[in-house]
């Protein structure tokens, strides 16, 4: 990772861990802090994760060449117009919100082509830099956001970023990444929640520990997180959350009706089409199979990248890695992709070429 000054602006759990990992893994590397709450800073100074603490947003990203935004998701709009001016003009900027459209829409506001969204899909019902651990994203997710604007070398500093604390990367337009994580966690979050409630309120509390078993525990675990998080997130997420909220209601609503009517064999159907479903979900650790190289000619004109990761996100291929090699003759340059699957990239490869492009294998340097 070739960065010489780091600022973290958010000390909590994802930003506490990306710092200590940062400097786990480079303990000369700068790492300058800043947190509303200056007890979670001092405690991130205390731990190693911070070479410094600053007084104020405007004085840790002073001198930085990589700002990581790791404040509350709601607050980084805000976070971006303020320091439009005071990051300087070399660096690039990335965040770990959850949520990205606004996000983004923020951020390049701001930043233009510097900015890109990122979401490192790890974490804990723990919060706070006490719970922060070096090694939190290793072998899991880091969802990138790119756009028509984003430059390609905003895209690597934050894919270098993600790799050397151990994540893969994943290419998702930002109105993708919102829907899908609408249902895999923002839901489930309130599902979650929802089962609890309506646990506690009806019986004694006492009586309910001794009989919960562990598939309660387990589906109801993530019910401990932190509510001013989530709080956040759902208000940066709104529109989606009640989109999946409306299609789980439905859903409910059908199980009921079936019981209600002693429908038990269209009930079997439906339980055993979901447990194939959960099964199939997460019998494959490597989310689509080989890694496959593709790469193809492109036109230097904005849009070109959001044309290919919106495709690849409409027919649901996991974009690995990207990046462009510039040509030095100007006007063009070639985006080169790694895709998760031979049947995945030979898809993409097809709808690309009726875009227009003219898509070959190839391998990155």
């Amino acid at each position: 990772m070739f960065t010489k000054r780091m600022a973290v602006l958010g000390t909590g759990l994802i930003g506490g861990s990306i710092a200590l990992g940062a400097r786990t893994r480079n303990r000369r590397l700068p790492v300058v802090g800043f947190d509303d709450d200056p007890a979670a800073a001092a405690a991130a100074l205390g731990r190693g994760a911070l070479s410094s603490v600053a007084d104020s947003l405007e004085e840790a990203v002073a001198g930085a060449d990589l700002v990581v935004l790791a404040m509350p998701v709601d607050q980084i709009p805000a976070a971006c117009t303020r320091l439009a001016r005071a990051v300087p003009a070399e660096a690039i900027v990335t965040d770990v919100g959850s949520a990205k459209a606004a996000v983004v829409e923020a951020g390049e506001a701001a930043f233009g082509p510097r900015f890109v969204g990122g979401h490192p899909m790890a974490g804990s019902e723990r919060h706070g830099i006490e719970a922060a651990d070096g090694r939190l994203f290793e072998d899991a997710w880091w969802v990138i956001t790119p756009t028509a604007t984003t430059s390609s070398s905003a895209y690597q500093r934050v894919g270098a970023l993600a790799s050397s604390l151990g994540a893969k990367t994943v290419a998702v337009d930002p109105v993708t990444h919102d829907a899908l994580v609408a249902r895999l966690s923002h839901v489930p979050q309130i599902a979650a929640s929802a089962l609890v409630d309506m646990a506690v309120t009806g019986g004694d509390r006492e009586a309910l520990l001794g009989l919960a078993g562990a598939g309660f525990r387990d589906v109801t675990r993530i019910a401990a997180s932190n509510p001013d998080l989530w709080v956040a997130i759902l208000r940066s997420n709104r529109t989606a959350v009640l989109e999946g909220l409306q299609t789980l209601g439905k859903r409910l609503e059908g199980v009921a009706d079936a019981i209600s009517a002693g429908a038990w064999e269209e009930l079997h159907s439906w339980l055993d089409e979901a447990r194939s479903a959960r099964l199939e979900l997460f019998a494959k650790p490597d989310h689509g199979g080989e890694p496959i190289a593709i790469s193809m000619l492109v036109p230097d004109r904005p849009g070109v990248l959001a044309e290919v990761t919106t495709e690849a996100g409409r027919l649901g291929t996991n974009i690995e890695d990207l990046r462009i090699v510039h040509s030095t003759e100007g006007g063009r340059g070639r985006l080169e992709l790694i895709v998760a699957g031979e049947a995945a990239a030979g898809i993409l490869s097809e709808a690309l070429d009726r875009l227009g492009y003219r898509v070959e294998r190839g391998e990155f340097d």
